[in-house]
């Protein structure tokens, strides 16, 4: 399988059972009713009936993940189950087309998958695959006196199952459209309310300047060489206005509406992050660890607090069973790490934060744009983590 599936892929078992167990509830009862109704007949061998059944229904369960490889395997299922039948002249208890019931939930259920998640001309390609597989099973297989009537089923099942795949693949365009509003919106009101920080940061180096520069007029006429030893001053921080001013402009080029609270930043960084985390508010407590062996610039400190605040919001709100978050911010060879972890059982992961919060794409778009790296994930077992590393 895994040589099948690719080499880098690795099958999430979890996840398949998570989101597909209502199918594979459909293709047991499948299973169980086809044995219920070959149990009543007399020189019956109900063994002929499990390869087949259980190859494909195990196919249709990895259909949402690989619709391609899951019809190809179908279809290639069907003729071969159906040339050793011919062989061995056993004819099996067909519900329709020749295909026992679990084989008619599953060749379905396929379609459907593919339909819904490969390209048309793919799904184009598969459907007529399997439509060529149902067809050599109906001239292969030697017929069964017990089967029922043929009313056609074979011909309209298939099409119902296309136009249910189109149904759901038009659903999953919206979504995935609305979502992309979302992910835009949010980095938008992002974008705005880091702006509204850095202007902050430059109007300070700004004010500097000015300072530095009365300062060296007041003083120019009884210290000649005061202007000199002053101007290096002005340069730096007209460098450091500048490049704050450049990071703002890149996310103007963008503009959106609204704004979220910022985090309120004060001149003692440790300060604010202990004000931030001490109160628990009734919710799971925080064990916070600050560490600054380097000085932390305005923008980047605004960051730190931002990030400390969206991500014990998002494990508060997502961590069910958390006893502790664990909070870590070092600054040191020229970057500054912030390590938010929990060890709670997350059902779902978190989108949207609490209090005027963006969430995981605000972090990730807050700190990219200061040239840093982020992620965030959950941790083996339980427990979620994110992570942060900001150029100082």
């Amino acid at each position: 399988m895994r040589g099948l599936l690719g080499g880098g892929v690795k099958l999430d078992w979890r996840g398949l059972i998570t989101w597909e167990w209502p199918l594979a509830g459909l293709l047991m009862l499948a299973l169980a009713l086809d044995g219920a109704a070959a149990s009543g007949l007399t020189h019956y061998d109900q063994r002929w009936e499990l390869p087949s059944s259980l190859a494909v229904c195990g196919l249709a369960l990895l259909a949402s993940r690989w619709p391609a490889i899951a019809g190809v395997g179908v279809a290639v299922v069907l003729l071969v189950w159906s040339v050793v039948l011919r062989l061995a002249s056993v004819a099996v208890l067909s519900v329709a087309g020749g295909l026992l019931g679990a084989e008619v939930a599953a060749v379905l259920a396929v379609i459907v998958a593919v339909v819904r998640r490969s390209s048309r001309s793919t799904a184009t390609g598969i459907v007529g695959l399997l439509l060529l597989g149902c067809l050599a099973v109906r001239v292969l297989r030697p017929d069964h006196p017990d089967s029922p009537q043929d009313l056609g089923w074979n011909a309209i099942l298939p099409v119902l199952a296309v136009l249910a795949g189109w149904y759901l693949r038009a659903r999953d365009a919206e979504h995935s459209r609305e979502m992309r509003a979302v992910v835009v919106a949010a980095q938008l009101r992002e974008r705005v309310a880091l702006a509204r920080e850095l202007h902050d940061v430059v109007a300070h180096h700004i004010g500097g300047m000015v300072v530095q520069a009365q300062a060296a007029q007041a003083v120019a006429v009884p210290d000649p060489g005061a202007p000199a030893r002053v101007l290096p001053v002005i340069e730096r921080a007209g460098t450091d206005a500048l490049s704050a001013m450049q990071r703002m402009v890149v996310m103007l080029r963008d503009t959106g509406e609204g704004g979220g609270e910022p985090a309120t930043l004060t001149t003692d960084l440790v300060a604010d992050l202990h004000g931030l985390t001490a109160d628990a508010g009734g919710g799971t407590p925080v064990r916070l660890t600050v560490e600054l062996a380097e000085p932390v610039p305005a923008e980047v400190a605004t960051t730190v607090l931002r990030l400390v605040q969206e991500s014990v919001t998002n494990a508060r709100r997502y961590a069910t069973g958390a006893h502790e978050i664990t909070t870590t911010v070092r600054a040191g060879g020229g970057t500054v790490r912030v390590q938010v972890r929990d060890d709670g059982r997350h059902t779902d992961q978190p989108k949207r934060s609490g209090g005027g919060g963006y969430g995981l794409v605000g972090m990730r778009e807050r700190v990219q744009l200061l040239g840093g790296r982020f992620e965030a994930g959950r941790l083996p077992g339980e427990g979620w983590q994110v992570l942060a590393d900001v150029p100082l």
